[in-house]
């Protein structure tokens, strides 16, 4: 049964029937030069040797030939016949040895592998999946939920139509499911109705019809929906997305946010409970030159320092790193002690002037609270 499967899923691709065809012209190819060459021994034997033979055995010593099994019972002995015979040998040895064996290859024995291959890619979740996440395709805001996923210990589960793309996912240790995206079916396969959550990630006009779809499948199932530009958020939503993530806006913000406009601010980037993760540029501050120990946030704000960015590195912290002008620690503490510490550090690096971020969004503000000189526009 999952040989017949294969064969039907190798025999559906567009692709493999390409392939089949242009295998099957080089076939017809090679037995038209041994029906060719045949011709030409019985020509040459009977005009040079004065010897006749049938079209079988013309093609008995044509195969014997060009495999150079050369069994020797039929040769000839004219100067002109062995040129001949080195003509079709060396024809032999360049169509059957060479192009032969990597035609095969890349037009069957390749492509019967990747037939394989997808058949092995599930096309349903099991039936005993529960509140299980699914994501409708796998890039880098995928990947970055699935290593939380993992970490919490949620299943999940990614829906790829390429076949190639899915294989490709699979071995690398992703859950994929393989399945078209705006097919009611796929969903019903994921047992939509079970899942925890939906993540629909792709454009913003297909994250709308795949919306569509899912409720067409589960009507109360949560939905979070992706959306590129700001006009799509509204649309999601009446598409029947549960929650809509402006992500490049949001990114627009961010990026704004951490450009030292105005007063010097910690940049929030998470939390934790009742603690708050924030970075502090070191630039133009009292920081610089200092070690960790030597700062004394601590004792000044209640704050603590648990890693050190330094040119796009995370690095692990101890009371003796120095801190430079490229430095940004990571600094935990409550709400109130970051106040504080936005209160000590305000009197540094007053900058007047507005400032364009380029790139990262539509249009992005500042956090409420935040200077209104940073903003942030793609081009």
């Amino acid at each position: 049964m999952t040989l017949i499967r294969t064969l039907a899923d190798f025999l559906r691709d567009r692709k493999v029937r390409r392939s089949l065809w242009a295998l099957l012209k080089f076939v017809v190819f090679v037995v038209a030069m041994v029906l060719v060459f045949s011709v030409g021994f019985q020509v040459l034997m009977a005009r040079l040797e004065g010897r006749s033979f049938s079209m079988l055995t013309s093609i008995y010593w044509t195969l014997s030939t060009m495999t150079t099994l050369g069994y020797g019972d039929i040769v000839f002995e004219s100067e002109a016949g062995r040129i001949y015979t080195l003509a079709v040998l060396m024809g032999g040895i360049v169509t059957i040895f060479i192009v032969f064996p990597f035609t095969f290859i890349r037009f069957f024995y390749a492509p019967w592998l990747e037939a394989q291959i997808r058949n092995r890619i599930p096309r349903k979740v099991p039936a005993e999946a529960r509140g299980h996440v699914i994501v409708c395709t796998y890039n880098p805001l995928a990947d970055g939920l699935i290593e939380r996923l993992v970490q919490e210990r949620i299943p999940y589960f990614v829906i790829e139509p390429d076949a190639e793309r899915a294989s490709e996912v699979y071995f690398s240790g992703v859950s994929v499911v393989m399945g078209e995206v705006d097919d009611p079916r796929t969903f019903e396969a994921m047992r939509v109705s079970e899942a925890r959550l939906v993540l629909v990630n792709l454009t913003d006009e297909v994250n709308a019809n795949v919306t569509f779809t899912v409720r067409e499948v589960d009507a109360t199932v949560p939905v979070v929906a992706v959306a590129r530009q700001d006009h799509a958020v509204e649309v999601l939503r009446r598409a029947g997305a549960t929650h809509v993530l402006p992500i490049n806006r949001w990114l627009g913000e961010q990026l704004a946010n951490r450009v030292n406009a105005g007063q010097h601010h910690v940049h929030v980037i998470g939390r934790y409970r009742d603690l708050v993760v924030a970075e502090l540029p070191v630039y133009h501050t009292p920081l610089a030159g200092k070690t960790v120990r030597e700062t004394r946030l601590r004792e000044h704000a209640g704050v603590s320092i648990v890693g050190v960015w330094e040119r796009g590195r995370l690095h692990p912290v101890h009371p003796d790193m120095r801190l430079t002008e490229a430095s940004v620690p990571v600094i935990v503490g409550t709400p109130e002690q970051l106040e504080e510490l936005d209160y000590l550090f305000a009197i540094y690096d007053v900058n007047p002037h507005a400032v364009v971020v380029v790139g990262g969004g539509t249009w992005g503000g500042p956090r409420p609270g935040r200077s209104a000189n940073a903003r942030s526009r793609s081009t």
